[in-house]
């Protein structure tokens, strides 16, 4: 039997799906997840096109991709012949090292247009190379605050279960 949504529910799963959307993702991404992350149980494909009311192409082609990054995991369920999904545990996470990864982006394109510039002394890239330098170091800064944050996270995780 395919779950009722309370409006609570409905409300936060609305919310995600524009937190999603302004990071940059498809709102239907965060739509999947905040559902997920309400559900006590697995949901089919099926059942996620129904509660939020989407075409199984659309659903199908998000929940690849969120599985793909770690964000939900395919799950048992009642029926062994169709796809069932939860939200991945290790969801937070997962999440904090897709930004990362956007943050070492960030370096890689910064140090590579300054070294791109490096010969040029004109003043046309004068202020160009300001800015580059500015971004390489912010984020490096971001890169070397958030080193630790992974094992921090990680007992503190273990933390929070063993108190249950």
């Amino acid at each position: 039997m395919i779950p009722k949504l309370t409006p609570h529910q409905k409300l936060f799963i609305e919310e995600f799906g524009n937190l999603y959307a302004s990071y940059g993702f498809k709102r239907m991404n965060g739509l999947i997840i905040g559902l997920l992350l309400t559900t006590p149980e697995p949901l089919s494909l099926g059942e996620i096109c129904r509660l939020l009311n989407r075409s199984k192409g659309l659903i199908s082609e998000a929940t690849r991709r969120l599985n793909t990054l770690g964000f939900i995991k395919k799950s048992g369920g009642a029926d062994s012949r169709k796809d069932y999904y939860i939200a991945d545990a290790d969801i937070f996470i997962n999440v904090f090292h897709f930004n990362m990864g956007t943050v070492r982006k960030n370096i890689s394109i910064a140090e590579s247009f300054l070294h791109h510039l490096d010969g040029d002394s004109s003043a046309e890239s004068k202020r160009w190379k300001e800015n580059l330098a500015m971004m390489e170091a912010f984020y490096e800064h971001m890169n070397d605050f958030y080193k630790e944050f992974d094992t921090v996270w990680r007992k503190k995780k273990k933390n929070l279960h063993q108190r249950k």
